[in-house]
């Protein structure tokens, strides 16, 4: 295990065009300009096409964690993995990597002092950035000339790929992989029913165009907008399930010929595009992780990182799931339904009481409690704000324990309980803000 740094990333002198390559003619003399051409379109075409065919983000390992050393204090341990950058390049993490946090917060004390404001935080998030670089390595004699030092007579041979792992204070640009989350979950608040007429194709996309309308000014923007789609859909909208597949193909086609051009933060490769106020350098960066670094102030000096637990939050990383597993995936791991399955469900209770799960497509719950005591848990409420579902004790005189959530509740209670007695009462209940409301009770 090595330890990482958080100095600036250094990087080699600029490429030639990749656009172009060598036209190789009988009798013509290669030098060393026309070797470097033509590694540069090589190298070039992977990197273009990693950018714009397979995206960007970690590809496998890379885990970010923290632990706490009895000397030195909480460190960040990053383990050996793989990642792809937003520019295309590949990333190798071939040992686990640490760093010290308090050592870093004692190094950067006026940026720290600087993100704590005023009044004084408790915590400051510390942003772990992995990027490309690459090293001139192996050197080798080379021709000299009168008056040279020992020095000027060795050069490099190999350039090698490398990495550096950074703690930075500011998120990373990832413009492109916030733009994607919000997109699709825009798309996935649009009810799709068994029945009914779809909201028209031209009214659908430009719902989506008005969502993300204030990218779209005339002159367009000179700094990045705060979000990318606005709001919810209409409530008007709907896609009848016959129609998903049009529809998103429609969406999906608006998405790269109008969206993506806008929202992706380029220096290299064909269309290059970016705002003023982006980062060149975020382009061979990818985030890991975000860090809640505990800080005090200390006398001497300003600030100290007690002993104390340093949470990592990595749910802004990217990431890519390789071929195989999305092949799998999709031919194994989702099962078509069939109509009315698990939509109705019929519980029977076992001897000494049996606890089930709601599910996701499940309506109506028929329960049977001849043998047993049932408990029946219920999904967070934000899952699925406004579902209803239905309870009904079909059969049986035992109890039944409808349980929220932790910190949730069926009105006011938690449990909440229908009774054992012959009328085989029924409840109706929906996922309102923070909690499930009874709408209906037999």
């Amino acid at each position: 295990m090595s330890c990482f740094s958080s100095a600036t990333n250094i990087t080699s002198t600029a490429a030639p065009d990749p656009a172009k390559h060598v036209n190789y003619n009988l009798g013509m003399v290669l030098g060393v300009d026309d070797f470097t051409q033509e590694f540069a379109y090589l190298s070039g075409r992977d990197q273009w096409m990693m950018r714009d065919l397979i995206g960007y983000g970690t590809a496998r390992g890379l885990r970010v964690r923290t632990e706490l050393d009895s000397v030195k204090g909480p460190r960040v341990v990053v383990e050996p993995g793989v990642a792809v950058s937003p520019s295309g390049q590949m990333i190798c993490v071939p040992s686990a990597q640490c760093a010290y946090l308090r050592e870093w917060v004692a190094n950067h004390e006026d940026d720290v002092a600087a993100e704590l404001a005023s009044p004084i935080n408790s915590t400051v998030s510390v942003y772990v950035v992995l990027c490309y670089r690459d090293c001139r390595v192996d050197n080798v004699p080379i021709a000299g000339e009168p008056c040279r030092s020992e020095d000027q007579l060795m050069a490099p041979s190999r350039i090698k790929d490398d990495f550096r792992l950074e703690l930075r204070l500011d998120k990373p640009n990832q413009r492109e992989e916030d733009a994607i989350r919000d997109f699709v979950v825009w798309l996935r608040q649009i009810p799709v029913p068994e029945f009914g007429n779809s909201t028209p194709l031209d009214v659908f996309l430009d719902g989506i165009r008005h969502a993300a309308s204030s990218w779209f000014t005339s002159p367009p923007p000179s700094s990045p907008p705060n979000d990318f789609m606005l709001g919810s859909p209409p409530g008007s909208f709907h896609i009848q399930s016959m129609d998903v597949c049009k529809y998103m193909a429609a969406a999906f086609r608006l998405w790269v010929t109008e969206l993506r051009p806008m929202w992706i933060g380029r220096w290299q490769g064909c269309g290059a595009t970016h705002f003023e106020s982006d980062n060149a350098g975020d382009e061979d960066c990818v985030l890991l992780a975000e860090l809640i670094v505990p800080v005090e102030p200390q006398s001497p000096g300003p600030w100290n990182v007690p002993d104390m637990q340093v949470n990592v939050v990595d749910s802004a990383r990217p990431y890519l799931i390789h071929l195989r597993m999305l092949q799998d995936w999709i031919t194994c791991g989702i099962r078509p339904q069939v109509a009315n399955e698990l939509k109705i469900r019929t519980v029977k209770a076992q001897p000494g009481g049996t606890t089930m799960h709601v599910a996701a497509s499940d309506e109506c719950l028929v329960c049977d409690t001849d043998l047993g005591a049932l408990e029946i848990v219920l999904p967070p409420v934000d899952i699925y704000p406004g579902r209803v579902l239905v309870i009904k004790k079909v059969q049986g005189n035992k109890q039944i324990n409808v349980q929220p959530a932790v910190g949730e509740f069926v009105d006011d209670q938690n449990p909440w309980k229908i009774p054992f007695n012959a009328k085989l009462p029924s409840i109706e209940i929906v996922a309102a803000k923070d909690r499930w409301l009874v709408i209906g009770k037999v």
